[in-house]
């Protein structure tokens, strides 16, 4: 099996630490090769501040307020105008009638942080923000390190999955600082295609799970509202286009094994499939395709002709507190049996996902991540320091911190062994 590796993200491994005090504008060599506009939001030699103003004094309540009944509901946005301070050039770029809501679902919880979101063309359809929509700040969401979702996103990256982008940013809201907040790539629309395909044209499907019911891949006959839920249309998919992309997908995925095999690689990337499931196994984390079957893109990339996945939302990754197995075989949580497809691509393609469980666990070495992760809290300490929530809350960031640091040898050297017996159930 052959895939081009892309090498591991060491951009901030090599200069974090000796810009993480620079507060000089960085200096972009003429001639640069351009690519999307908003690559620079991911820098990651900076923490930029998005400093939000409202008219609501409350600005707390007045959200709170817009939440729906139904949890899965829309939700509605307050108007607020946003400054964000570019640090390529050093410059304050202002947004106004730009749209603000929380964010996630456990997090809106007791002992838990709120996230937030913004939608730059919410109430004006043409503003954008370095070619986005939208942006998002994570919650805690049980991620009290900040870092899960950034080093997994990392890994998956390294791996070969077109996974998001993570960074971290200050928020000020009304003059009063809110602390730091993970800042991930939003994944459900057209900039993003733009950024990591280079045909954007292609049918793109969210699969959430929470709200819509994880993909299952059954048949489920000729009503189209069977499958808009769970594989909902996104980045102006035409809705009809299920027809064209996912339904032949899921007549395949219901085939006896000897025609499973020689029809799947016609509508998925089979290798690349591989490779999620097996960063899934290795983090390990019950988000995604392989886990509970939610949390995950797939965009039917027009230059391959078959459908890539990607995942989203991977705070919970190197801990199974979640899984009733962590078995690469059989990961799943307790509200859901893991996807019949994946397990069925894992036995019938059974040598390759092995092969690939370890050379991810290999990529994805403790020493290596635990080093990456010093380096990105040298630059965090200091606004981590100032960070009022989890003053307020009593927790040391730093021994949150240690639990993640304490988690990745064993999880990772876990499923590394069970690949190498690679013994199908």
């Amino acid at each position: 099996m052959q895939r081009a590796v892309g090498g591991w993200p060491r951009l901030a491994g090599a200069i974090l630490l000796g810009l993480a005090a620079c507060k000089e504008p960085l200096e972009v060599p003429s001639g640069t090769p351009s690519g999307p506009a908003n690559d620079d939001v991911w820098d990651d030699r900076y923490v930029p501040t998005y400093t939000i103003t409202t008219a609501e004094s409350d600005w707390k309540s007045a959200l709170s307020a817009l939440l729906p009944a139904d949890e899965c509901d829309d939700r509605a946005y307050l108007p607020v105008t946003v400054e964000y301070e570019n640090p390529r050039n050093g410059e304050t770029e202002t947004y106004t009638q730009v749209g603000m809501r929380y964010r996630g679902h456990s997090a809106l919880s007791d002992g838990q942080r709120w996230g937030f979101k913004l939608s730059f063309n919410e109430f004006l359809a043409d503003q954008d923000f370095h070619d986005l929509h939208n942006v998002s700040f994570m919650g805690t969401e049980g991620d009290f390190s900040l870092l899960r979702e950034r080093v997994a996103q990392g890994v998956m990256r390294a791996a070969g999955v077109p996974a998001p982008r993570v960074g971290h940013v200050q928020v000020v809201i009304n003059g009063e600082y809110q602390g730091v907040f993970p800042f991930p790539e939003e994944a459900d629309d057209d900039p993003y295609l733009d950024a990591h395909f280079s045909d954007d044209s292609g049918g793109l499907y969210k699969v959430d799970g929470y709200c819509g019911g994880s993909a299952d891949f059954t048949d489920r006959g000729d009503d189209i509202d069977r499958y808009n839920t769970r594989y909902e249309p996104k980045a102006d998919t035409p809705e009809d286009q299920i027809w064209t992309d996912v339904y032949p997908l899921v007549q395949c995925a219901e085939k006896a094994d000897a025609a499973l095999v020689e029809c799947l690689p016609t509508h998925v990337d089979v290798d690349e499939w591989l490779t999620e499931i097996a960063v899934d196994m290795v983090l390990p984390d019950v988000d995604g395709l392989a886990g509970a079957g939610q949390n995950f893109m797939m965009y039917k990339d027009p230059g391959k002709g078959t459908f890539v996945v990607y995942p989203w939302d991977k705070d919970q990754s190197f801990s199974t507190s979640a899984a009733v197995s962590s078995s690469i075989w059989d990961l799943h949580p307790s509200w859901s049996e893991p996807t019949a497809l994946t397990v069925r691509m894992r036995e019938l393609w059974s040598d390759d996902f092995c092969a690939e469980v370890t050379r991810v666990a290999k990529l994805a070495d403790p020493a290596d991540l635990d080093a990456e992760i010093v380096q990105i809290v040298a630059y965090l300490e200091e606004p981590m320091s100032r960070d009022p929530w989890y003053a307020a809350e009593g927790r040391s960031w730093s021994a949150d911190v240690g639990v993640l640091r304490a988690d990745l040898e064993d999880q990772i050297a876990t499923a590394a062994a069970e690949a190498g017996k690679c013994s199908p159930p």
